[in-house]
């Protein structure tokens, strides 16, 4: 059976988070073990709190599950703090981890800010260069590379891999459920060349709770699998097309993807 090592914060509302994460890599058959980064305050209508796990404590649990179980993949999802951050770094290189998807979680989609401004810059051009792949969506793309996207035309693709280079990003996924149009575009970038996947949209991803996690974790789930990072990207785009499709109301706030 492959192994995917989750580091994510916890949401309580089990809409996104290492609960969400857990649950997309049992429903693609495969076991999840975690490491838990951040402590936050939601539900399915917005973010209100956040509380960073103490660096020394999470480096130990991080540590002993590693050496334990040896992970085929690592999905990193929400970070939490800059020492979190270093100790991720630290130990991706230290145990020589394979397959590492990196969901830059800057911001929440209910406006709270996960990220500072030095913790940012510290991403781009130190933590995302470990990294095998990073799946930002739009806005996260905006902020990582400096440039305005309205759609993935050439030069705005171009632009991306250019920047790529420059900043040692190994390769990036745009995904583009945020963008306007009928269809979902994903962009997969490489240092080498880009490729695009179609999926018709099913509904807003703005009114669904935990897309960017169920995508990146399956992601990560695929490539644990032996998948190369193209038919990872397809079979990911059509895994998460059904989960949104079948999305359902639980609260309040935001539907829910419940794998």
């Amino acid at each position: 059976m492959k192994k995917v090592l989750i580091i994510a914060g916890f949401d309580p509302s089990g809409g996104a988070g290492v609960l969400l994460d857990v649950k997309v890599v049992r429903a693609l058959n495969s076991y999840a073990t975690s490491v838990v980064t951040s402590l936050t305050v939601q539900d399915t209508q917005r973010v209100y709190d956040l509380k960073p796990i103490d660096p020394h404590f999470f480096e130990y649990q991080l540590q002993k599950v590693v050496e334990d179980i040896k992970p085929d993949s690592v999905k990193i999802g929400l970070l939490g703090s800059s020492e979190i951050a270093v100790v991720v770094l630290r130990n991706l290189k230290r145990y020589n981890l394979k397959n590492i998807v990196c969901d830059p979680v800057l911001k929440s989609t209910s406006g709270f800010e996960f990220c500072k401004s030095e913790f940012i810059e510290f991403l781009k051009y130190e933590f995302f260069k470990a990294c095998d792949v990073i799946t930002p969506n739009k806005n996260e793309a905006e902020v990582i590379f400096d440039v305005e996207i309205k759609n993935f035309d050439e030069d705005v693709l171009s632009c991306v891999q250019e920047r790529m280079k420059k900043m040692g990003i190994k390769s990036c996924i745009l995904k583009g459920g945020h963008l306007d149009g009928k269809l979902a575009e994903d962009v997969l970038i490489t240092q080498s060349g880009i490729f695009k996947v179609h999926a018709k949209k099913q509904g807003s991803t703005d009114n669904i709770h935990g897309t960017g996690c169920a995508f990146s974790t399956a992601f990560a789930t695929f490539l644990a699998k032996g998948y190369n990072m193209y038919d990872a990207l397809i079979s990911t785009k059509e895994y998460v097309s059904n989960l949104i499709y079948k999305s359902t109301k639980i609260g309040n706030g935001k539907l829910i993807l419940n794998p």
